[in-house]
């Protein structure tokens, strides 16, 4: 069928957002359908989609989607984001690496097998507060886990028989005062999406999923040049990217992402964040694919 589509590869639990933006797409006259990774042969299938008339926007990413992409650029589809993107944006530990490598400010991290206590003890010693993460991020952050000095050994054990996966992470924890996420559309950020959460009781916070999140008002724009920065550096066209304020009003990254609802973060900020991504996808379905 010579029309041009996108299709939006979806999570499990992400089908309310990927159909605003789905909505929005058929307003502009685009058609556009939205899948989970083990429904897109099918979805092409009945739609007559193929490289040369669709373009695919991954709103998810794990070790099985990436395969997926990586197979489908191999066939001729654009995708946004690539599936090296999703790769590293995936893997948390690569992400800090490479992060860490481009220049960009990130916590001191480290890939251990959670079995080797020596290792892990000594990392603490090191830098007295340490977090304990999985290597693919899962469970809306349940599995992180602060431990320090104090910590006793019974209780890290604990900790690390309950964390899923092997090896994980383990990074120098950060006193910090903000989470902040950014929005970055085609290596711009979209400042006035940008929204923030502040640590309470505890030390942890959440910009995903959060409706405590506030919107954030920049002082300068540092924020946002390392936000744009982070982005080329990933080759991230559509991200949402999460920075650590500590206390001297330094950033630092915490995590690079491709899946979340953006609800929230529309009515507190007051941006229809869908339509800057729709826009985007649209611009380059029309610009991209080969259908006349």
């Amino acid at each position: 069928m010579d029309k041009k589509n996108i299709l939006l590869v979806r999570t499990k639990k992400g089908l309310r957002y990927s159909q605003i933006i789905q909505d929005y797409l058929w307003s502009r006259g685009l058609r556009c359908f939205v899948a989970e990774i083990d429904s897109i042969s099918n979805v092409m299938e009945q739609n007559w989609l193929d490289s040369r008339n669709t373009l695919i926007h991954s709103r998810t990413a794990a070790p099985l989607v990436n395969k997926k992409i990586a197979r489908l650029e191999k066939e001729g589809f654009k995708i946004i984001n690539s599936s090296r993107t999703l790769n590293w944006t995936s893997n948390k530990y690569l992400s800090q690496k490479h992060a860490k490598k481009s220049g960009i400010p990130v916590a001191e991290t480290y890939k251990v097998d959670k079995r080797n206590l020596g290792k892990i003890n000594a990392l603490i010693k090191k830098h007295g507060e340490v977090v304990l993460k999985p290597i693919f991020s899962q469970g809306q952050g349940i599995y992180c886990n602060k431990v320090d000095l104090k910590t006793p050994e019974k209780a890290l054990k604990k900790i690390l028989d309950s964390m899923p996966g092997n090896p994980i992470q383990i990074q120098q924890y950060i006193d910090y005062k903000k989470l902040i996420r950014v929005i970055v559309i085609g290596y711009k950020a979209l400042r006035e999406a940008t929204v923030y959460d502040v640590p309470a009781e505890g030390w942890k916070c959440s910009v995903c999923l959060n409706p405590e999140i506030k919107k954030y008002t920049p002082q300068n724009d540092v924020l946002f040049k390392l936000a744009e920065k982070t982005a080329k550096a990933f080759g991230a066209q559509i991200n949402f990217i999460d920075f650590f304020e500590d206390a001297n009003g330094d950033y630092i990254l915490n995590e690079i992402n491709t899946a979340c609802s953006l609800r929230i973060h529309e009515n507190v900020s007051g941006c229809k964040i869908h339509k800057h991504i729709g826009d985007f996808l649209a611009k380059h379905a029309l610009k991209d694919l080969r259908v006349k």
